[in-house]
């Protein structure tokens, strides 16, 4: 049986041309190596990726891997296939890769390399692995966001009305169909929002540096856990409460909140941390005396009765 060894990303061009936009084809190769070696790095399979000559026929990319294991080759290279070519039937909100039903938990995904990778020092890769494995890959910020910036860029070159990816034996011969993306479905690669649910720290401690004592968007600034950090003040109460001299501020002040900390994924996949927000102050300590505020008050209520909701009837989801 041929195992698949090399990858062919074929660019159909209009009017039988054999160039597109460089510009365009650079960035597009850059997204791919990332995809490729962030999937050879989650499934723990150490590749080198060598470009071949380009042949025509619109403009056609192959790519040679080489690595010591021809069936991990090979179950790479169709979870590329896989990856690249299967259009998402939903839009792409990186926030659903964060739905506890739909992501794999850390050891889950250890447990799955582990019995891929024995499973491929006996024999070639079987569908039940490679379906196994494009869940682990599919699972990752960076193949989603660096394959969104792929079709991002083919999108704009109007040339490009279809792109094609194949596996290839060591003699360059298909082993199998064509897997073909027409450009109407780019755009349903491309991700639509970069912004992943707020962390949320229910009982945060900040010391305020710079409160803002009028009204308008400008940000506090406190230390948290020993880091400056800029903030929006979001509870209205408490900040009504400043804004009227309710409540001043001296060196040492600090304030028990609700903390949420936004993170966004940003253009190489990666996890940032975007800004931070203040909830709901649920104390504020002057002088090292502590005095609750009413809105924590009620939050806390608020959430003793939803975790005896919890305990009664079960996860609600609430």
């Amino acid at each position: 049986m041929d195992l698949a060894q090399k990858f062919e990303i074929h660019y159909h061009l209009l009017d039988k041309s054999h160039s597109m936009n460089a510009f365009v084809k650079n960035k597009c190769e850059a997204e791919f190596l990332a995809v490729a070696n962030e999937v050879a790095e989650i499934l723990g399979v150490h590749l080198v990726w060598e470009s071949q000559a380009l042949e025509e026929g619109g403009i056609r990319e192959i790519w040679v891997a080489i690595g010591s294991n021809n069936s991990q080759i090979a179950l790479i290279i169709s979870v590329l296939a896989l990856i690249w070519s299967t259009v998402p039937q939903t839009d792409q909100e990186l926030v659903d890769l964060q739905k506890e039903e739909t992501r794999l938990s850390i050891e889950e995904k250890k447990l799955e390399i582990e019995k891929l990778k024995k499973e491929l020092e006996k024999e070639a890769p079987s569908q039940e692995a490679l379906k196994s494995a494009s869940k682990i890959a599919n699972d990752s910020y960076k193949v989603v966001t660096r394959r969104s910036n792929f079709y991002k860029s083919i999108s704009g070159c109007e040339k490009v009305y279809q792109v094609g990816f194949s596996s290839l034996d060591i003699e360059s011969r298909h082993l199998g169909y064509e897997r073909i993306v027409e450009s109407s479905d780019f755009r349903k690669f491309i991700v639509t929002s970069n912004e992943l649910k707020p962390l949320e720290i229910k009982s945060a401690r900040i010391e305020i540096v710079s409160p803002v004592l009028k009204e308008g968007k400008a940000k506090w600034k406190g230390i948290y856990e020993g880091e400056h950090i800029s903030f929006s003040m979001d509870d209205r109460e408490f900040k009504s409460a400043v804004l009227s001299r309710q409540i001043s501020f001296k060196n040492g002040s600090e304030i028990v909140c609700v903390l949420l900390i936004h993170k966004k994924v940003d253009e190489l996949g990666e996890v940032v941390t975007s800004g931070y927000s203040v909830d709901v102050v649920l104390e504020n300590i002057e002088s090292g005396l502590s005095k609750e505020t009413p809105q924590g008050k009620r939050y806390l209520h608020t959430q003793k009765l939803l975790e005896a909701q919890i305990d009664l009837f079960g996860d609600t989801n609430v």
